[in-house]
């Protein structure tokens, strides 16, 4: 199984994050409810199609405001069980109710400004209040269009950004009402009011298909900004640790984005590290986008720079076991010899063993084919169940004989201290632990060459020690 390590949310918001996101909804319906009045009066009293199809347009903006106050209120629950993932998409589907809301008014202004086309022309009052309603329209828009922008931007919403190209929309079409009104004023064109009406449909709509076509988007898990994907993946893969992203998925739910990101990682990691490189990769996204919610699966393989000691302990895990005295040697047939040890639990059959090291063989001549011959030592491990029983002995001659037997076997050895002599009541064998004092500045490598010597020394002048450990004390440079 592919382990996982997920990350919780990290959200660069205030306390109460919804909160701004429902007072600028709010100013938005207030600004609504003063412009219908006020263009359907004056589109009443003028008999102006151009703005009657914009008191028309504002009453559907009504509508979409409510819709957008909801999908706001929704979208700001916390994850249930019901909604794992949180309720953003509600987000979506505010953004597509505003979209065919607005389809709807362009195509009854088209029908509408055609008819008067081909019928009988209706005479359009030009005055004072036509002009005032537009003008007072048109600031008010571009004034809400821009902070819903904002804070559709600043709080990843959809429903603010959809509301945002809704009321912008609004801005324009007043901007082409008033020059359609110069033109019918000052210009003797009375069908400009009609041109207007039906130029205004067909900007809002070309509007509203892309505002339904981003809710589709949403709802079904498109995600159109492809630069974010390899940008981000970049990132990724030019990490520390990381040998490359096997797969990258990204997806929106109102103002949650969703990334989850599988990396591969040397398999000779400890896991120490492999915690490490995760959260380093979680810490870049969100550096990246703080609306992020990671989930990083990583999956271990081998790489190039991986050394056969590594492989040969990684492939001996897979079967729970441990080897060790792992040598190599070179052969004349430009093959490299292998042979190692390696304990199986207490009580396991020969015949089991040796199927098993078969099966480890297998596996290392297929990743490792420079391996000509291999031997293997089988062992049965220590269990730590049933200690022994040992005790520390006193032959003060032998202890003697020792240290002075450490001390002449490198010029190195400064001092021999702390020898203990301990006899195992079960079997009777003797260990010996011995301290050898070397200088501070020692390679590890020269250092253990140095006690390796030393133990070779001591088993050859007392064959009757069992086991001996030899440990290396400092003495400063």
């Amino acid at each position: 199984m592919t382990p996982v390590i997920s990350s919780a949310p990290l959200r660069r918001q205030g306390p109460h994050p919804p909160a701004k996101k429902l007072r600028v909804a709010w100013i938005s319906l207030t600004v609504t409810v003063i412009l219908v009045t006020a263009k359907l009066a004056v589109g009443l009293a003028t008999s102006s199609l151009a703005i009657l199809s914009l008191a028309a347009e504002s009453g559907i903006d009504l509508a979409a405001v409510v819709i957008t106050l909801l999908a706001v209120r929704v979208s700001s629950i916390p994850p249930d069980e019901d909604h794992p993932y949180g309720h953003g998409k509600f987000e979506s589907l505010s953004a597509l109710g505003q979209g065919l809301l607005l389809l709807v008014a362009t195509v009854w202004i088209a029908v509408s400004a055609i008819h008067r086309l081909t019928g009988t022309p209706e005479l359009v009052e030009v005055n004072f209040w036509s002009f005032g309603v537009l003008v007072f329209s048109m600031t008010l828009d571009f004034w809400r269009a821009k902070l819903l922008k904002g804070t559709g931007h600043e709080h990843h919403s959809a429903a603010l950004e959809a509301s945002s190209l809704h009321f912008f929309t609004d801005s324009l079409s007043a901007l082409i009402a008033v020059i359609a009104l110069l033109l019918v004023r000052f210009g003797n064109l009375p069908a400009a009011d009609d041109w207007a009406a039906i130029l205004v449909a067909a900007f809002v709509a070309y509007l509203s298909i892309r505002l339904i076509t981003r809710a589709v988007d949403g709802l079904t898990d498109r995600y159109t900004k492809t630069g974010d994907y390899d940008r981000l993946k970049t990132l990724v893969e030019q990490m520390h640790g990381v040998e490359s992203v096997a797969r990258m998925r990204m997806r929106l739910a109102g103002p949650a984005l969703f990334v989850e990101v599988s990396i591969l990682l040397s398999r000779v990691l400890p896991f120490a590290a492999v915690q490490r490189i995760i959260a380093e990769v979680e810490r870049t996204i969100i550096s990246e986008f703080p609306q992020a919610e990671v989930t990083v699966h990583w999956r271990p393989i081998r790489t190039a720079s991986e050394m056969p000691f590594d492989t040969l302990k990684m492939i001996a895990a897979e079967y729970g076991l441990m080897p060790h005295n792992i040598e190599l040697s070179s052969m004349k047939d430009d093959k490299t010899s292998l042979d190692y040890h390696v304990e199986f639990p207490p009580g396991t059959p020969l015949s089991n063993a040796g199927g098993m090291s078969r099966e480890i063989e297998g596996r290392i001549r297929h990743e490792l084919p420079e391996i000509g011959t291999i031997f293997v030592h089988f062992e049965e491990e220590r269990s730590d169940r049933a200690l022994p029983h040992v005790g520390e002995i006193d032959r003060p001659a032998l202890l003697s004989e020792a240290a002075a037997c450490a001390k002449a076997t490198h010029p190195s050895v400064q001092g021999v201290r702390d020898l203990h002599l301990f006899r195992d009541e079960r079997d009777q064998s003797l260990k010996l632990i011995v301290t050898v004092d070397l200088p501070n500045n020692l390679l590890l490598h020269d250092a253990h060459e140095i006690m390796t010597n030393v133990e070779a020394n001591l088993r050859k002048r007392f064959p009757e020690l069992t086991r001996i450990l030899i440990q290396a004390g400092g003495l400063g440079v």
